[in-house]
């Protein structure tokens, strides 16, 4: 792991403004962020049905990073995973910036 470890426990979301947009990746279906709020959704493939993992506080840089990175699932390990406080949050909790809730599956 190349990041430290920030450790800035956050309280479960009840829910996440985030828009969520499909990323071509093998361990990673969706991927959203609230710049705001600095929290980072990652619908991964192997998810529990429903569920999304929601982490914060991540500082805007390391989403563009992640974006940009080759191996998505390699940098969620090395830079993200272990590095940053998360929640599991149900998808229903997602709610689309333009006020329409995420309409994903399982």
């Amino acid at each position: 792991m190349h990041s430290p470890i920030v450790h800035q426990p956050h309280r479960k979301p009840d829910h996440v403004c985030v828009r969520m947009q499909p990323v071509e990746s093998q361990s990673i279906r969706r991927l959203g962020y609230n710049a705001d709020s600095q929290q980072l959704v990652i619908h991964f493939y192997d998810s529990l049905p429903g569920l999304r993992t929601v982490y914060a506080p991540v500082p805007s840089e390391i989403y563009e990073q992640l974006c940009a990175s080759d191996a998505m699932g390699r940098y969620v390990d090395e830079h993200i995973r272990y590095a940053y406080d998360f929640a599991l949050v149900k998808e229903e909790a997602l709610i689309d910036p333009d006020g329409a809730r995420e309409a994903g599956t399982g």
